[in-house]
């Protein structure tokens, strides 16, 4: 029990009910507020943390959620700073990210809009909102309305927006325009897999057609208050206890169990329920099926989604030990308890990833090799491996529960 984790909560878990910002009345009142005035074309200037010569790697980081969280803040001169070991540079903001949202903490690929409300309202911004350019959406927002909206935030609000681009699926930010809009102004760091020499210097590009039925809208709306450091890390430490206990005790057990259950079926019965369900027990993205699913692809199918499963779940149970390494310098009278959870989550990491020991993603090989896959006794070690992999998150969350009430 820790008296400097156990302050009282700064922000309420599961208390998602986002607010349209200023934005959206600025659009529905665009022709009084004469939003023409605004320059035909705008860079917003570059507040960001110069890196320091002889950085050549950034990252790793890949959801894009964290990197567009993460690019933001530190565009606009808000961020929460860098961590720098040997020629790496990594954006404490994206380990928050990760933290805050609960992504970190998932028993298998999912993600939520209340876990990125909850990042965004502990960062500060209450009033953040999306716009969608699909006109079934609640909050539709015209092509002529999105390029005002976009050069208010950015000319008026002075921060970037965020539009996601399935060619920069890692994340961007849009930091400008031309054209009144009509060209958008994209900044972004490549992943350090596609760019192994050096990914550490951000890209700007300018793109164009890119409002369609996919587009959405990220405002953050302006921030009205900043936690320090030290309150973000005790808030993320109930964090990770909360949405560990969801996952272990509470309604998303279940995906642990359906993951172990699915591997040990036979593939005819693997084929069989995915072909019933639509669904992929363990699979990356919440293993859902948008395909027809019949007997010739069925196996290809199941394959695939299970390909980066290891990857993932590796690399986010890696953010949980690195959030807790990053903030062992704020704690010191709790050094040894962090250690000691943060060796446990190395070892969480490792029944996937298995670098120091043979993992769940080493038995099928990266890329995976279907044989393996179909071997019986392979996926019988890899349904081993999500029972004890449940078993150190339930391991986790009792030593995180011990720190935090």
């Amino acid at each position: 029990m820790s008296e400097p984790i156990k302050k009282p909560n700064q922000i309420t878990p599961g208390s998602y009910s986002p607010k349209k910002p200023e934005i959206a009345n600025v659009m529905e009142n665009a022709k009084q507020l004469n939003l023409k005035t605004l320059p035909e074309a705008f860079i917003l200037p570059d507040k960001s943390t110069a890196i320091p010569p002889g950085i050549k790697h950034y990252g790793p980081a890949y959801a894009a959620f964290g990197n567009e969280f993460s690019h933001f803040l530190d565009y606009s001169g808000q961020g929460y700073g860098f961590i720098y070991e040997g020629d790496w540079c990594k954006d404490r903001g994206y380990t928050i990210a990760d933290i805050m949202t609960g992504h970190a903490m998932e028993p298998a690929c999912l993600f939520s809009p209340e876990g990125m409300d909850f990042l965004w309202k502990t960062a500060g911004f209450s009033s953040h909102h999306t716009f969608y350019a699909n006109p079934e959406k609640d909050d539709y927002m015209s092509e002529p309305d999105m390029k005002e909206a976009i050069k208010y935030a950015l000319c008026t609000l002075e921060q970037p927006v965020i539009i996601p681009q399935e060619s920069r699926w890692w994340g961007s930010i849009v930091i400008g325009y031309k054209d009144n809009g009509n060209v958008l102004v994209i900044y972004y760091y490549s992943p350090y897999f596609m760019d192994m020499e050096n990914n550490a210097q951000p890209k700007i590009e300018e793109i164009t057609g890119w409002y369609n039925n996919k587009t959405s809208l990220f405002i953050a709306g302006k921030r009205e208050k900043s936690l320090s450091l030290i309150d973000i890390y005790r808030e993320g430490f109930r964090r990770i206890r909360d949405c560990l206990e969801v996952n272990i005790r509470g309604e998303k057990r279940r995906y642990y169990l359906e993951w172990e259950a699915f591997l040990r079926m036979n593939t005819t019965e693997m084929i069989a329920e995915v072909k019933r369900t639509g669904i992929v027990p363990g699979g990356t993205g919440g293993g859902i099926v948008n395909e027809e699913i019949n007997n010739e692809n069925a196996w290809k199918i199941i394959c695939g989604f299970h390909e980066s499963t290891w990857c993932d779940m590796a690399e986010r149970r890696y953010y949980v030990m690195n959030f807790i390494r990053q903030a062992k310098e704020y704690f010191p009278e709790l050094k040894e308890d962090l250690q000691a959870l943060e060796d446990h989550f190395y070892y969480t990491n490792e029944i996937m990833g298995g670098h120091d020991v043979k993992g769940y993603g080493s038995e099928i090989g990266d890329p995976i090799n279907p044989e393996l896959f179909a071997n019986s006794e392979v996926r019988a070690r890899m349904a081993d491996c999500v029972r004890r992999f449940s078993e150190a998150d339930a391991n986790g969350l009792e030593m995180m529960e011990k720190l935090t009430t």
